[in-house]
C-alpha cells in the first residue's frame, strides 16, 4: 500500500460569527465550488434560477421542497458580466448571450495588422423543459458580448464586436431585437457599442454615444422597433464617461452617471454626478454631485418613488436615498468603512416589492492580493444591511456564511430574500420582526 501524506487542514485567522437566525435554507447547485452570478424568482415564487460563472449551467429549483427541478446546459465561457442570463416575464424562456471569436495577426502591403473573426448568437431556452428552442442570429454572424431584455420581454439589446481587419482592436455595433419575430435593426451613429438600457415597456433603448477610446459625446434613445434615434443630445467635455442605468417604473424619467477625468490619459481621479433625463425629450430635469472617486450603482423603488445610489467603492461605503417625485436627495447613510488592510465593498442593493425597505450587502477583502483566488473562509463574513426607505436607517445587520455573497432579490411577495453564495443560493426569511 503506497503512502499517504496527510496535510493539516488549513488555519484561517477570521473568527466566525453566528449566522443569522433569518437563514432558513439553500439551493444547492451542480457546480458547488460555482460562483453564482445572478438569481430570480419566478412571478408566483415558487421557482428560483440561478447561474454559474462561467460554466454556464442554469439551475432551477423548487422553493418549498428545495429540490433541483432541471438544468439548463447553455455553454461554458466567459461573459461581459456574471449576469448572464434573463428571463422572461412569464418565465417560459430564458436567453443567453454566445460569443466565439478568433484573433490572428496578419500582414497588408507590410503593415502589421490585427484580424478578427466573431461567430455569436443569442440562444433562447424552455425554463419548463430545458430544451433549445430558437436561435437569434445576424445574417453575418457578430460577436455577441452583452445582452439586456426589456422588463415586458418583448425586445432585447445586443452590443457586439465585428469581424475585419483592422490596425488596432476590432469594431463593435449595437443592435435592437423583437424577440417575437427575431427581426434585428443595427443602430446607427455609434462609433462604439456599450451597454444599453431598455424601456420597461421595450419600446426604446438608452444608449451612450462613446468614441473609440470609450468617452463619451452624448445619448441617444433608440426605438427598439425600427433601430432610429427618437432624440440624441451631446456633451461638451472630452473626458467624461457616461453610462445609463435604470428608468423610472412609468418610463418616464432616465438615470444615470457622469464620471469626468481631469484629462484623458489620467483616469485614476474624477468627479462624479448622478444625471436624470426627461425620456421623451433627452433633458436633463436633475443633477447631483457625488464626492471625489464616487461611483454609484442606481436601483428604483417598484413604486417608482425612490431611487437608491450606491458608492460601492473608495474609503466608505454610502448609500443615497432620493425622492424622485420631489427631485431631492432624501437621505445619505454610511454603510461601513475600509481599514488598513481590508477594502469594503458594497453591492446586492435591492428593494422590497412594497418599496419600504430594501437590503444592501457589504463584504470586505484584501487590498492588497498575492496570487491565487479568494478563499471565503480567509475573509470576514459578508453582512446583509435591512434598510428603511423612508429614511435610511439600517434597522438590522444579518451575517451571512462565509462566501461571495453580493447579490439579492426579494420573492415577489417580499417574504423571502434570496442571495448568492458558493455553488448554492441561500434563503432568508424576512416575515420575522425585529
Amino acid at each position: 500500500m503506497a503512502d499517504l501524506t496527510v496535510v493539516a487542514p488549513r488555519a484561517s485567522h477570521v473568527k466566525l460569527q453566528p449566522v443569522s437566525t433569518r437563514l432558513k435554507g439553500e439551493l444547492v447547485h451542480p457546480n458547488r465550488k460555482a460562483s453564482i452570478g445572478k438569481l430570480s424568482f419566478s412571478p408566483d415564487g415558487k421557482r428560483v434560477i440561478a447561474g454559474d460563472y462561467p460554466g454556464g449551467v442554469l439551475a432551477v429549483w423548487d422553493v418549498a421542497s428545495g429540490n433541483l427541478l432541471r438544468t439548463i446546459e447553455t455553454g461554458y465561457g466567459p461573459h461581459s458580466s456574471l449576469k448572464y442570463f434573463s428571463v422572461s416575464p412569464d418565465w417560459r424562456t430564458v436567453y443567453v448571450s454566445h460569443e466565439k471569436g478568433k484573433y490572428e495577426r496578419v500582414e497588408l502591403h507590410g503593415k502589421p495588422l490585427m484580424k478578427s473573426t466573431f461567430d455569436g448568437a443569442i440562444r433562447a431556452w424552455s425554463v419548463d423543459t430545458g430544451k433549445l428552442i430558437r436561435t437569434y442570429k445576424h445574417a453575418t454572424p457578430r460577436g455577441i458580448w452583452w445582452m439586456a431584455l426589456s422588463a415586458d420581454g418583448s425586445h432585447f439589446y445586443t452590443a457586439e464586436n465585428l469581424s475585419g481587419i483592422t490596425e488596432r482592436s476590432y469594431k463593435s455595433s449595437a443592435s435592437v431585437w423583437n424577440a417575437r419575430s427575431g427581426v434585428a435593426h443595427s443602430i446607427e451613429g455609434l462609433d462604439m457599442a456599450t451597454f444599453g438600457t431598455l424601456s420597461p415597456d421595450g419600446r426604446f433603448v438608452a444608449v451612450p454615444r462613446q468614441d473609440q477610446e470609450g468617452f463619451g459625446h452624448g445619448l441617444m434613445l433608440v426605438d427598439t422597433d425600427t433601430g432610429r434615434a427618437k432624440w440624441s443630445s451631446h456633451i461638451t467635455d472630452k473626458s467624461a464617461w457616461l453610462y445609463t442605468q435604470a428608468f423610472s417604473p412609468d418610463g418616464r424619467l432616465l438615470f444615470g452617471t457622469l464620471r469626468q477625468f481631469d484629462q484623458r490619459k489620467k483616469s485614476d481621479h474624477w468627479r462624479v454626478w448622478l444625471k436624470w433625463w426627461d425620456a421623451a425629450t433627452g433633458h436633463e430635469v436633475a443633477s447631483f454631485e457625488g464626492d471625489k472617486d464616487d461611483d454609484f450603482v442606481i436601483t428604483v423603488s417598484p413604486d417608482g418613488r425612490t431611487l437608491a445610489a450606491m458608492n460601492w467603492r473608495g474609503n466608505q461605503a454610502k448609500l443615497l436615498l432620493f425622492d424622485i417625485p420631489q427631485k431631492r436627495l432624501r437621505s445619505t447613510t454610511l454603510l461601513g468603512k475600509s481599514g488598513p488592510e481590508l477594502q469594503l465593498s458594497a453591492s446586492g442593493c435591492a428593494f422590497s416589492p412594497d418599496g419600504k425597505s430594501l437590503v444592501v450587502i457589504t463584504r470586505q477583502y484584501p487590498k492588497r492580493r498575492v496570487g491565487g483566488d479568494l478563499d471565503p473562509a480567509d475573509l470576514p463574513q459578508p453582512r446583509i444591511l435591512l434598510v428603511e426607505t423612508a429614511t435610511g436607517a439600517i434597522r438590522e445587520t444579518m451575517i451571512a456564511p462565509p462566501g461571495l455573497t453580493y447579490e439579492a432579490c426579494f420573492s415577489p411577495d417580499g417574504r423571502t430574500l434570496a442571495t448568492n453564495g458558493r455553488g448554492r443560493v441561500l434563503l432568508w426569511d424576512m416575515t420575522k420582526t425585529r
